[in-house]
């Protein structure tokens, strides 16, 4: 027996004398069917989504960064490394301002600052083992760069190199290199260089190179 005659035979043994109409019957329960289908397919989803949010929220705290909230990551940020601060370097910055700005060329905090003699600069170090300042005259016109220093205790060259200069190896006699640091722009056209070598390492020159890597001077020692 379908739908149809269970109907029929309802409107005419069981209900009153009204007349029913079977097809919106049919209609009316299959809606109801789709609403129940919905339903649960809603429920679902929130399910879902709650268990995605639940997921993402590694903390139960959140942090404002520029007006936003958001979610304090699990992995911590990588934070730049501090300048070092040395013994003396304030009152050495205090006694020769800078004439530019203080760069951090490890292992030393360098500065060119103004010399009591005319047409001269000084450069100033600050390091482990103490600081210091000493003068030096303008690049001449053949040179790129100039070697101003040592540090014999902790086998470490510097000096000062025009902007044009991008890179500093030291080289010794068996052809080993040791590329150095250096910052540009520090002074007035000028960059400061720092070259560290191993103890008992037979360094015979410093490599001055340009933006494109090649040779601008060679410095023998």
């Amino acid at each position: 027996m379908d739908v149809k005659q269970v109907f029929d035979s309802l409107a005419t043994h069981e209900q009153p004398p009204t007349a029913v109409d079977v097809h919106q019957a049919m209609a009316a329960g299959r809606a109801m069917r789709r609403r129940h289908r919905a339903a649960v397919a809603g429920t679902m989803a929130a399910v879902a989504v709650a268990a995605v949010l639940v997921a993402g929220t590694v903390h139960p705290w959140a942090r404002q960064q520029d007006g936003v909230a958001g979610v304090v990551p699990a992995t911590p940020s990588v934070t730049a490394t501090p300048r070092p601060t040395y013994k003396g370097f304030a009152e050495l910055r205090k006694k020769y301002p800078p004439k530019g700005k203080v760069a951090s060329v490890p292992p030393l905090l360098m500065w060119v600052s103004d010399a009591p003699r005319k047409n001269q600069l000084l450069l100033c170090e600050s390091g482990p083992d103490g600081g210091s300042c000493g003068s030096f005259p303008p690049l001449t016109a053949k040179e790129f760069a100039r070697r101003q220093g040592e540090l014999r205790g902790v086998g470490v060259w510097f000096g000062v190199a025009r902007d044009d200069v991008h890179g500093v190896t030291a080289v010794t006699k068996d052809g080993r290199k040791f590329p150095g640091n250096l910052a540009r722009g520090v002074g007035p056209g000028l960059g400061l260089w720092v070259v560290e070598y191993p103890h008992g390492a037979d360094v015979r020159s410093l490599v001055f190179t340009g933006a494109k890597g090649g040779t601008l001077q060679r410095i023998a020692l």
